[in-house]
C-alpha cells in the first residue's frame, strides 16, 4: 500500500549551487591573499641573455643590489653578477640591507644566501648561478645570463 505522506526530499541533503559557488570563491580568494602575503607572486626566471645593471658609479665596495632577476655586487676583487631567482621555487630574492655581508633572502619560503650566492638556510639547496659581467667605457654594467661563470669570477675595475 502506498502512503500519501511525502517522502524525504533528496535535494535537501545537497548543497545549493549558490552555496557551492560561495565556498569555491572564498577558497580561491583566501589562496590568493595567502600567496600575496607570502610573497609568492614575485616569481621570476633566471636571465638568459644580456641584462643592463646600471652604472659602476652607483656601486660602492661591499654593496649588493638586486635589479629585476639579477644581483650585482662589488667586492675588493671587482664586480660580479648572479641570478636573483631563488633555486628552490623561482621566487625573486631581495637584498634587504643591500650589502654583501647581509646577503640575500627569499620571501616565499625563507631560503637565505650569502653575498656570493651560497645557500646559508634552506629549503633551497643549490647556490645562485653567477654570470659574466662586462663594463663598457662609460661604466655601464651588463650581466650576460647566457654566459655562466664560476662563483669566484670578477670583472676588475679599470
Amino acid at each position: 500500500m502506498k502512503s500519501n505522506q511525502p517522502g524525504p526530499d533528496k535535494t535537501e541533503s545537497l548543497p545549493s549551487r549558490r552555496r557551492v559557488l560561495r565556498v569555491a570563491g572564498s577558497t580561491v580568494g583566501l589562496a590568493i591573499v595567502g600567496c600575496a602575503l607570502a610573497g609568492c607572486q614575485d616569481k621570476g626566471s633566471p636571465p638568459t641573455g644580456p641584462v643592463s645593471a646600471g652604472n659602476i658609479s652607483k656601486l660602492t665596495v661591499g654593496e649588493l643590489l638586486v635589479m629585476s632577476n639579477i644581483a650585482v655586487g662589488l667586492d675588493s676583487q671587482g664586480v660580479y653578477g648572479m641570478s636573483a631567482v631563488c633555486t628552490h621555487q623561482e621566487c625573486l630574492v631581495d637584498d634587504g640591507a643591500q650589502t654583501i655581508a647581509a646577503g640575500l633572502n627569499c620571501p616565499c619560503h625563507g631560503s637565505t644566501f650569502d653575498g656570493n650566492g651560497n645557500v646559508t638556510h634552506g629549503p633551497a639547496q643549490t647556490p645562485l648561478q653567477h654570470y659574466a659581467v662586462t663594463i663598457d667605457a662609460s661604466g655601464n654594467i651588463t650581466v650576460d645570463g647566457s654566459q655562466p661563470v664560476a662563483e669566484s669570477v670578477r670583472t676588475p675595475l679599470s
